[in-house]
């Protein structure tokens, strides 16, 4: 009884925490759209300024990482992450690996509506700043942060039964936030583009956790199909 109160609540605390970050989310969206009634000009300039904080504090050696990190950092990297914990991860890591394409297909359609939704341009710098020619898509939310922060949150969560796992899927959490940065340092994005992708991939990967039972039934459904077509 007490164990299965806990379940409960800790379920509870998943889809409660998800709410917060998608009320932050539209929130944030509300106050940084330039055609919301309630745009927030200081929000705006404040975060504009911190992104040139950030653009002017190009070098060499970070901007050839940086790059780096854009380009290769979400599906190059994440799809081989999906392949190792599918390959190598024994049966905690199959589940991950599911679970974060799962969410990650489901970040696709819901990022593109949000960023025709919101429609805030891209950040407005001289050429010769940009390290990445800048996407023609509206900027918020940025979809880098978007998907790394949902495999980074998906792997902390269900990938950590073990201090190897847990080691594993803190490395995850230290890439994610560097691609974070990237899409600042290289001209990508504003700050609070990249706010507004962590709030929105954590938002809904935490709706995915709080259906935990219903993933595991997914994983054992597809586990079992996949079984029996083997052994034929």
């Amino acid at each position: 009884m007490v164990l299965n109160t806990y379940r409960i609540r800790k379920s509870d605390q998943y889809l409660v925490t998800s709410i917060i970050c998608l009320i932050s989310f539209g929130i944030l969206g509300l106050l940084i759209s330039p055609k919301s009634i309630v745009n927030d000009s200081f929000i705006a300039k404040s975060d504009y300024a911190l992104f040139l904080s950030i653009v002017n504090t190009h070098s060499q050696v970070f901007d050839h990482i940086m790059i780096y990190l854009t380009i290769y950092g979400k599906e190059v990297f994440w799809i081989m992450v999906i392949a190792f914990l599918f390959v190598a991860g024994k049966k905690e890591g199959k589940r991950t690996a599911l679970f974060i394409v799962l969410v990650m297909i489901t970040l696709i359609p819901i990022g593109t509506l949000t960023k025709q939704i919101i429609e805030r341009p891209r950040p407005i710098i001289p050429d010769s700043a940009f390290l990445i020619a800048a996407n023609s898509e509206y900027s918020f939310p940025s979809g880098h942060a978007l998907a790394v922060s949902a495999g980074a949150t998906m792997s902390l969560v269900f990938f950590r039964k073990s201090s190897k796992e847990l080691f594993i899927s803190l490395l995850l959490v230290t890439e994610a936030c560097l691609v974070c940065f990237s899409r600042v340092y290289v001209g990508g994005h504003y700050p609070l583009d990249v706010i507004g992708g962590i709030l929105l991939g954590v938002g809904i990967s935490f709706l995915f956790v709080w259906r935990e039972n219903d993933l595991n039934q997914l994983f054992s459904l597809l586990s079992r199909t996949i079984g029996r077509f083997v052994k034929r």
